[in-house]
């Protein structure tokens, strides 16, 4: 079954985030990893390059359209198929659907880019950031 939409999907419920709608702005694996077991598969742009994947002006409509549909969400959440923090936009984003609709707003990442400044910043826009906690070992 096909989904009209390209950049949200959801509702999801979840244990930790109750029904939370959710916004993917990176288009399909474009990650800074290549997680083993990351669902989706291997990773087939590998980068830490940040970039504007163009996707904020229609992700923001297709949350409008859900929004509008009645879909009433505990938290919008910035993940999907691809790092979210590599986008360029994700602070401003986060801010516009914090004032257009006043819903918390999470980002779920990886913590890759989480030592740079600029990310540092737009992530700290969100209400709650969830990054993965790997290590290769127990010491590590």
């Amino acid at each position: 079954m096909n989904s009209p939409y390209r950049y949200v999907f959801g509702p999801v419920l979840s244990r930790r985030l109750g029904r939370s709608l959710g916004v993917d702005l990176i288009p399909f694996k474009t990650c800074s990893y290549d997680c083993a077991y990351c669902q989706l598969g291997a990773t087939t742009a590998k980068t830490i390059q940040r970039a504007d994947f163009g996707a904020t002006k229609p992700a923001l409509e297709e949350i409008e359209q859900k929004l509008a549909a009645g879909m009433i969400p505990d938290y919008i959440t910035l993940a999907g198929s691809g790092e979210p923090t590599l986008h360029t936009g994700l602070g401003d984003f986060v801010q516009k659907v914090k004032s257009r609709w006043g819903a918390p707003v999470a980002v779920i990442t990886n913590g890759s880019l989480l030592w740079e400044p600029s990310v540092q910043h737009e992530v700290a826009q969100a209400d709650l950031v969830m990054p993965s906690l790997d290590a290769g070992s127990e010491a590590a």
